[in-house]
């Protein structure tokens, strides 16, 4: 018994020291950290992906697209009726394993956004090496054109359009378009970008937030301009601060952060009309004043958070406007309807409710207060001047 108890041991720890039969070395895995996805005029898909050259990422300079010199990443493409055939042709020229799990950036060209994005999002959410935390962003032209700037910051331009989505727009993953696409009362949304040249105009080519796009089930019928996807950010759950100029006389105006704020949503339906009552509650820093007025004085910070209130309200409605006249449920309406009137959703609103949102009636209140004016209260080159 004992005997046969040391083969066990022995058998087991020789099993133990075998290593990883199926392991893949790093150096046999092209590492994507981002990928396109474009519609061609014959139809087919254009897959796109960046992968960053580990052989030069130590150089001394960084950015490119190209495979010799410094350049620190390469950016290939193929096409093919279906992404999985694009991805056999892109695969069939390739040394290395395509290895897309460490992706962050997914780009969609505008003319498939245009087409419907429902049959390739199927696919990415397949995959499972796909993240369905990787952000969404749709590019205005080609998406490949995305993955081809040359950033100056970041070594890669799909690190860039990561860090930018974050801090400067509303992010969108994977998941966040699969719930907005399969869920009635509220219409998807993506980051509208493009890819501008530095100025002064140098070797530089980085990534520029031009808006927001609009969709309407899964294709995309519009833009929200900077100002308008302002609106879209008190309708989020988690605020994300951001600045703004506001006109405190026709000739002079005070630049205010928004630190915190959001907006409460009230449906009303009264003799068979759709009400919303909407209440936006911010409150901002000043960053910079470029007038005159004392804002140590409660008259003037008064008349700066009254005027902060109206530019808050006609930026929502600003908003809300766009959404009626392309009849898209941006920020979830029919989501806040359903909850307070759920039978009148079922039976009577639902299955039209894009139609409907033109004839709907919005109110808009803000009230806005100012938490901190700065270090001074006024213009420091206002006592020079006077001397």
């Amino acid at each position: 018994m004992r005997r046969w108890m040391k083969g066990c041991v022995a058998a087991l720890c020789g099993l133990l020291m075998a290593g990883c039969w199926d392991r893949v070395e790093v150096n046999d895995l092209a590492i994507v950290i981002a990928f396109s996805i474009d519609k061609e005029a014959n139809g087919e898909y254009r897959l796109s992906v960046q992968v960053p050259l580990v052989s030069n990422l130590g150089g001394p300079t960084g950015g490119g697209g190209g495979t010799s010199g410094d350049k620190t990443y390469y950016v290939d493409s193929a096409t093919g009726k279906t992404l999985r055939e694009a991805n056999s042709v892109l695969q069939a020229r390739m040394s290395r394993q395509l290895f897309y799990a460490h992706h962050r950036v997914i780009v969609i060209g505008e003319e498939l956004a245009r087409d419907g994005l429902s049959k390739v999002l199927d696919i990415v959410a397949r995959f499972p090496e796909n993240r369905l935390t990787a952000y969404l962003v749709l590019a205005k032209g080609k998406g490949i054109n995305m993955l081809q700037a040359q950033p100056s910051f970041e070594r890669f331009s799909g690190e860039a359009m990561r860090e930018l989505i974050k801090k400067e727009t509303i992010p969108v993953s994977v998941k966040d378009m699969a719930q907005m696409l399969s869920t009635p009362g509220v219409d998807a949304y993506l980051p509208y970008v493009t890819s501008v040249h530095s100025h002064p105009k140098g070797k530089s080519k980085e990534i520029q937030i031009l808006g927001v796009a609009q969709f309407r089930g899964d294709r995309m019928v519009g833009v929200f301009d900077e100002e308008a996807a302002g609106g879209l950010r008190w309708f989020r759950r988690q605020f994300t601060p951001f600045a703004t100029k506001v006109a405190l006389t026709d000739r002079e105006n005070v630049n205010v952060q928004f630190d915190k704020g959001k907006a409460e949503i009230k449906p009303v339906i009264k003799q068979g009309r759709i009400q919303f009552l909407i209440n936006v509650y911010a409150s901002a820093t000043v960053i910079e004043n470029l007038t005159n007025a004392d804002l140590g004085r409660a008259a003037n910070l008064t008349a700066l958070e009254r005027k902060l209130s109206m530019h808050i309200t006609e930026t929502v409605k600003k908003t809300l406007a766009q959404m009626r006249r392309q009849r898209t449920d941006t920020i979830g309406l029919g989501l806040v309807l359903a909850r307070k009137y759920p039978r009148e959703w079922r039976s009577q609103l639902r299955d039209d409710w894009n139609e409907r949102l033109a004839q709907v009636e919005f109110h808009v209140q803000t009230k806005a207060e100012i938490t901190n004016i700065g270090q001074t209260t006024e213009n420091i080159t206002k006592e020079d001047h006077d001397e």
